[in-house]
C-alpha cells in the first residue's frame, strides 16, 4: 500500500519491508534519503490532515525499520544520514511520535548501532549518552555529529531540553574535536546558545581553519597603498540590518580613501555599489575558496562589517589580507581568535572593564553607540492623535505585543518571562513573533510554533515566517507595544519600533548586542522602559499592559521624540572616519603595544 503526500511525495511501506527482509539495505537507505531530502528542502508552514497522515506514516515506518538490528547502513550512506539529524528531529517533532527517545533506548544495546545513534540523537532527546564514547568510536563521525547537533539553535532554544543540551554541548572539550561542518551555523549560533561560552567554540573553529589546507594553501600578495580600503561583506544591501547601521560609516571614507567592495556570494543580489571605486566578487568554487580576485592586492585596510554571517567571512577573517584588519557591528560579536586586529564599537554601549573578556581584538570605541541608524524605508499608515489611539487600543479584543525577534533569539528562559506576563495580565494578550528567514530550513517552522504555543497558549501567539519589510512594518504598526529579546537583543528592530511610535521594553545586559538598544532608549528619555533583570522586565511589561495611564504617558513621550535629531544623526559617522585615520597612522605603534585597553576616539 502506497502512502502519498499532497505534494506527490510517496513511499511504499511494503517495499521497504520486503527490501529489508531481502537484505537490500542500500535500497532502503536510498529511499529514506530521498524522502528526507524532500523534508530537508521543503518547509511546511502548516500541516493539514492529509499531510499529517503522510508524516506519521513515514516516521512510523522509518523509525521501525531504521532501528531493526538486521538493517545495516553502508559506509557510503552514513555521513549523509547523520547530516539529516536536524531534519529527522524536526520531522519527528511535528509527528505524533514527538521524540526519538524510545528508539534510542532500543538501539542502545544493539550491535553496529553507532551510525544509527548519531543519526537519531539530537538536542531534543533526554536520552543519556557520553560524547567521549562517540569520539572513541570514530572521531571523524563524532566531529560531524557534533556540528549537526548544534544546528537546532535556530529554533530549538525555546525547548527546555534543547536549551540545556546545547549549552552543555557548546563547551564539550575533546582534543579530537578539530573538524566542523557548516561553520557559519556553528560560529554564528554559538552566541545565541550561550553568550558567556561562545568564545570556546569560536576559537576552536578558528584553530581548525588555520590548521586546514583550505587556508594554508592560500597565499596573499599585498603591497599596501595607504589610501586603499576594502569592505568585505555579503550583505551590503539597503534593506539588510548590517547596511542600515553601517552604510553611513563607510560613506564617511569616500572623500579621503579609495574604497573597494568585496562581495561574498551571490552576484545576483542588488548590492549598493555607490562610494566604491571597484567591486570584486568572491565565492566558493568546487568546495574551495576562490580568492583570485584579491590574491594580489594593494589594500592597506580591510573592514569586515559582519564576520560570522557567512562561511566566507569566517574563512577570510583567518587570512592576513592587509596590514590592518578590522571588524564591526554588523554581527556585534568578537571573532575570538582570528586574524582581526581591531573591533570598532561604541563607547556608550560597551562595558570597557570587560573589553579583554568580550573581545580578542583591540577594542576601538567611538563616541556614541558606534552605529549610525538609517531612516526606515517605510511610510506610516497611521497618523492618529493620542485620544484616537487610546480609543483604538481600548477597543481591541487583545493587547498586541510585537516580538520582532529572529527565532534564534527566542530561548526558554525568555519564554518563561512571557508566560509570566500572560498569567498576570488583566487583558488578553497576543504575542506576535516575527521570526524572519531562520525558520524556512529543514522544517524548522512548525516545531518552533509548537514549542512557543505549548508554553504561551495557542490563543496568545501568532508566528510569522519571513515577511518583506513593508509588510512586516505594516503588521508591526498594529501592535500596542514592543518587547526586546534577551540575552541577544535587537537594535534595528528597536529603531523600527520607535519609528512606529511603539513603547518598547528593553533588557540591558553586558555586551553591545544586549546594551545598545537600552542605551539608545535611555538617551532619548525613555529610561523608564529599561530593565536590568528578569523581574523588572516582566514588571515593566505588565505595567504597560495593566496601567492605562502609564501606557498613555509612554506613548505620548515616544510621539514627542525628535528621531531625526536624536536617532538618525549621520554626523556621527565622522567618528568612524577618525578611527580609520587613527589606526592607519598608529598601527605600527599599536602592534607593539602590549596594552589591551580600549582605544577611545572622540
Amino acid at each position: 500500500m502506497y502512502s502519498k503526500s499532497p505534494d506527490n511525495l510517496s513511499f511504499n511501506p511494503l517495499d521497504l519491508l520486503q527490501n529489508l527482509l531481502a537484505k537490500n539495505y542500500d535500497l532502503v537507505s536510498q529511499q529514506f534519503i530521498e524522502i528526507l531530502e524532500h523534508f530537508d528542502q521543503n518547509t511546511y508552514l502548516e500541516l493539514p490532515n492529509d499531510s499529517r497522515y503522510f508524516v506519521n506514516a513515514f516516521v512510523k515506518n522509518f523509525l521501525y525499520i531504521f532501528t531493526q538490528s538486521d538493517y545495516l547502513i553502508s559506509d557510503r550512506y552514513v555521513e549523509r544520514l547523520i547530516q539529516f539529524n536536524l531534519t529527522i528531529s524536526n520531522l519527528v517533532a511535528i509527528s505524533d511520535f514527538k521524540s526519538t527517545d524510545p528508539y534510542l533506548e532500543i538501539l542502545k544495546n544493539q550491535p553496529q548501532n553507532f551510525a544509527k545513534i548519531l543519526t537519531l540523537c539530537s538536542a531534543r532527546n533526554s536520552f543519556k549518552f557520553q560524547r567521549r564514547d562517540f569520539f572513541n568510536a570514530s572521531p571523524a563521525l563524532a566531529n560531524l555529529w557534533y556540528s549537526c547537533y548544534l544546528e537546532i539553535y535556530r529554533t530549538g532554544l525555546v525547548n527546555r531540553i534543547v536549551y540545556q543540551n546545547l549549552r552543555e554541548h557548546l563547551v564539550y572539550e575533546d582534543e579530537r574535536l578539530t573538524d566542523f561542518y557548516k561553520i557559519d551555523d556553528l560560529y554564528f549560533g554559538a552566541t545565541y546558545i550561550d553568550g558567556d561560552s561562545d568564545r570556546f567554540l569560536k576559537s576552536k573553529i578558528n584553530q581548525s581553519i588555520q590548521n586546514s589546507n583550505l587556508i594554508k594553501n592560500l597565499v596573499i600578495y599585498n603591497q599596501p597603498n595607504p589610501r586603499k580600503v576594502a569592505i568585505i561583506s555579503g550583505l551590503w544591501l539597503p534593506a539588510h540590518s548590517v547596511y542600515r547601521i553601517l552604510s553611513d560609516c563607510i560613506a564617511s571614507l569616500k572623500d579621503d580613501y579609495e574604497l573597494t567592495l568585496i562581495h561574498l556570494g551571490d552576484r545576483q543580489l542588488e548590492i549598493d555599489q555607490q562610494h566604491f571605486q571597484d567591486v570584486k566578487y568572491l565565492q566558493f568554487q568546487n568546495n574551495q575558496l576562490d580568492i583570485s580576485s584579491i590574491q594580489n592586492n594593494d589594500f592597506n585596510v580591510v573592514y569586515f562589517p559582519d564576520i560570522g554571517m557567512s562561511a566566507q567571512s569566517i574563512l577570510l577573517s583567518n587570512l592576513r589580507i592587509a596590514p590592518i584588519q578590522i571588524c564591526g557591528l554588523g554581527h556585534p560579536v568578537s571573532t575570538f581568535g582570528s586574524e582581526i586586529d581591531y573591533f570598532i564599537s561604541g563607547a556608550d554601549a560597551e562595558v570597557t572593564r570587560n573589553a579583554e573578556v568580550n573581545y580578542s581584538e583591540r577594542l576601538v570605541l567611538l563616541n556614541g553607540l558606534g552605529a549610525v541608524n538609517n531612516h526606515p524605508n517605510y511610510q506610516s499608515k497611521q497618523s492618529l492623535d493620542i485620544k484616537t489611539l487610546r480609543d483604538a487600543t481600548d477597543g481591541k479584543s487583545q493587547f498586541i505585543i510585537n516580538c520582532p525577534w529572529y527565532a534564534q533569539k527566542v530561548n526558554y528562559p525568555l519564554l518563561i518571562l512571557l508566560k509570566k506576563i500572560v498569567q498576570d495580565s488583566k487583558r488578553p494578550i497576543l504575542f506576535r513573533f516575527f521570526s524572519g528567514g531562520g525558520l524556512i530550513r529543514k522544517n524548522d517552522f512548525l516545531p518552533f510554533v509548537h514549542e512557543v504555543t505549548q508554553v504561551l497558549g495557542v490563543e496568545n501567539v501568532k508566528v510569522y515566517p519571513y515577511l518583506p519589510y513593508q509588510e512586516y512594518m505594516t503588521i508591526m504598526e498594529e501592535g500596542d507595544i514592543c518587547l526586546d529579546s534577551y540575552h541577544f537583543g535587537g537594535f534595528n528592530v528597536i529603531i523600527d519600533s520607535l519609528f512606529l511610535q511603539k513603547p518598547t521594553v528593553v533588557f540591558e545586559g553586558k555586551r553591545w548586542y544586549s546594551r545598545a538598544g537600552a542605551r539608545l532608549i535611555k538617551k532619548i528619555g525613555l529610561g523608564d522602559l529599561v530593565a536590568k533583570n528578569p523581574t523588572e522586565y516582566t514588571q515593566l511589561s505588565l505595567k504597560l499592559i495593566n496601567n492605562h495611564d502609564f501606557l498613555w504617558e509612554m506613548q505620548e513621550r515616544v510621539r514627542q521624540i525628535d528621531l531625526n535629531g536624536l536617532v538618525f544623526q549621520s554626523t556621527n559617522s565622522q567618528y568612524f572616519k577618525k578611527a580609520i585615520d587613527f589606526l592607519i597612522q598608529n598601527h605600527e605603534y599599536l602592534r607593539g603595544d602590549r596594552s589591551r585597553k580600549p582605544i577611545r576616539i572622540s
